[in-house]
């Protein structure tokens, strides 16, 4: 399993960066905040001494200020594992909140000047204004080591951002009302006849679309969509909603969801009538940890940081059933093809929702 654009010099560029990041001490850009002089001057030393440092200038600070966009129960048992693992911080955590809502909370209060959130977690397609007006801290740091080679062309070679996991769109089924000789194998056979009226699918999403995009090409995404709206769609709101009304008999087959719902139903009744199409390139949304460039508290900013990529993290993300980036997907096999979602400039996206308005969601 390897991310689409991993073969690249660029990503191999990002792979001999991994050793060396106290090259950014050496010839850190001009311009720097407080915050990134400091993670300049950590990259510079040995990694125990650095991890030392972190965690005593976190035991000063006290306190870290963290907007995390897992929501329910699953971010807020990934926050009192950081909790219990750290108990001298005092954890303000903005939880139950969208991704795109936290970059726009970050950057309401640095449009005012008011340094009060220290980190984010994001998708990194969310992080472009944030980027755009120099408001992310660039933070190299050792414990990208940790990620595996299939997901380094997740690295950013500026450092403004931590890949810690990832999450999948991706086509399943109804095994009960689709026999084998039907099933699924491609994205184009959601134009298939056999599913007209069957397919279902969120009102239009911005990742689903750029993810269409990274894997098409907007000439080919615009294309697929057309025939998806020939074969009149089911367009409701609710991913999980959806997978339950199909696993209940409601329709055959999601066009666009989170494949972890229906492996997770699954997993609570071996009999649900759910598959997934292996066969079909996945979509994978890069989720990150981002630091404000004027982190108040940039100690405990960077031990939460590197915290995500350590094996505690990592493993309460695979037991969830979600994407790790230093270990082995917990349900997705090895040679499943992965496309990195790309975030498309904003006038093609504008003319991909406008594809989805036309095709998709067209008033009948």
């Amino acid at each position: 399993m390897a991310a689409k654009r991993l073969c690249t010099a660029a990503a191999v560029a990002v792979i001999a960066l991994l050793p060396g990041v106290s090259a950014f001490a050496q010839g850190a850009p001009e311009g720097l905040s407080k915050a990134e002089k400091l993670y300049a001057e950590l990259a510079a030393l040995p990694k125990a001494e650095r991890a030392k440092r972190i965690e005593e200038g976190a035991r000063q600070e006290g306190k870290l200020v963290l907007v995390h966009t897992l929501r329910g129960p699953l971010g807020a048992g990934h926050v009192d594992l950081f909790r219990r693992r750290y108990p001298f911080l005092k954890l303000d955590v903005a939880g139950e909140i969208g991704s795109q809502d936290a970059a726009e909370r970050l950057l309401a209060e640095e449009t005012v000047g008011r340094h009060l959130t220290d980190e984010i977690v994001t998708a990194v397609m969310d992080l472009n204004e944030l980027i755009r007006r120099n408001l992310v801290a660039r933070y190299p740091t050792p414990a990208v080591e940790a990620i595996l080679p299939q997901y380094r062309a997740f690295i950013d070679r500026e450092n403004r951002w931590i890949p810690w996991f990832w999450s999948e769109h991706g086509i399943s089924y109804n095994t009960s009302l689709v026999p084998k000789d039907k099933a699924p194998r491609r994205w184009a056979d959601l134009c298939n006849p056999f599913f007209r009226g069957s397919v279902s699918f969120d009102p239009a999403e911005n990742r689903f679309l750029s993810g269409l995009n990274s894997m098409l090409g907007e000439e080919g995404a615009r294309q697929l969509l057309e025939c998806i709206g020939r074969n009149e769609p089911i367009v409701q709101r609710g991913h999980t909603q959806r997978i339950e009304l199909m696993l209940a008999g409601d329709h055959m087959v999601q066009g666009d969801n989170y494949l972890y719902h229906g492996v997770g139903m699954q997993r609570k009744n071996p009999a649900a009538p759910y598959a997934i199409v292996y066969s079909a390139p996945i979509l994978a949304t890069n989720d990150v940890a981002a630091i404000n460039r004027n982190a108040p508290n940039p100690y405990a900013a960077a031990l939460f940081a590197d915290w995500t990529l350590s094996p505690e993290s990592q493993s309460y993300l695979a037991k969830e059933l979600r994407g790790p980036v230093g270990l082995k997907h917990p349900f997705l096999p090895d040679n499943v093809e992965l496309i990195d979602n790309i975030d498309p400039p904003q006038d093609v996206m504008d003319r991909l929702l406008g594809y989805w308005y036309r095709y998709v969601e067209a008033k009948k």
